[in-house]
């Protein structure tokens, strides 16, 4: 389409096309590597995805790094440990099924055949940093639209416990049926009370203080 352009004399609005152009792509380049940068401080962990065979010195790495974090990993322990995952990937690398998966599925299965957690113990410590760094903050703007569906205007004397207990149910039993979350709650008499109770409004609350006093 360009080149019809140009053959019909419109050089001049071509070149401005393909600079607005460039301009877009360097804008996007330039805003990825910019929110790309603070993660940079997680390359230790690159390993982690299992597409290669794992090499002690990275694991090393990761171990000062979480020290620094206050995360304890016993480093003897770790390299037995290590000694396992590495048969391990050097056996799954030429299983198609397993480097389809994805990265926290590879580790549930590895963690899964192990016959028990002194098997993986410091390992596990690693992963479940990892993991629990969310890679987008999709979890976390579900979390708002939870709460504002709870704190409304009808509703606002709730507790912050309470909106905080209704946002672990609504997010944590998402894949429960309403049936089979009933039958938990029956079961459960202690937590039936709760529910029936004022204890839930920030009211209550207050009252049960001063009367404390």
């Amino acid at each position: 389409m360009l080149a019809q352009k140009r053959k019909d004399g419109h050089d001049q609005d071509c070149n401005q096309f393909c600079a607005a152009v460039n301009g877009l792509y360097t804008a996007c380049l330039q805003y990825l590597d910019k929110w790309m940068t603070p993660m940079a401080e997680f390359s230790p962990f690159m390993w982690m995805d299992l597409s290669e065979t794992p090499d002690w010195n990275d694991v090393e790495t990761c171990i000062k790094y979480l020290r620094e974090k206050g995360v304890q990993i016993d480093d003897v322990k770790c390299f037995d440990q290590f000694t396992n995952l590495k048969k391990f990937a050097e056996r799954s690398n030429s299983d198609g099924e397993f480097k389809g998966k994805q990265v926290h599925q590879m580790w549930t299965e590895y963690f899964e055949r192990a016959k028990s957690v002194q098997n993986h113990s410091e390992l596990l410590k690693i992963a479940q940093f990892v993991f629990a760094l969310p890679s987008h903050n999709a979890n976390v703007e579900r979390v708002f639209s939870l709460m504002q569906s709870q704190w409304t205007k009808e509703r606002n004397q709730l507790s912050v416990d309470s909106v905080k207990g209704l946002l672990l149910v609504q997010y944590n039993f998402k894949n429960i049926t309403c049936k089979d979350f009933h039958a938990y709650l029956l079961n459960d008499r202690k937590l039936l009370g709760k529910i029936s109770s004022s204890a839930k409004y920030a009211w209550a609350e207050k009252e049960g203080t001063e009367e404390d006093d």
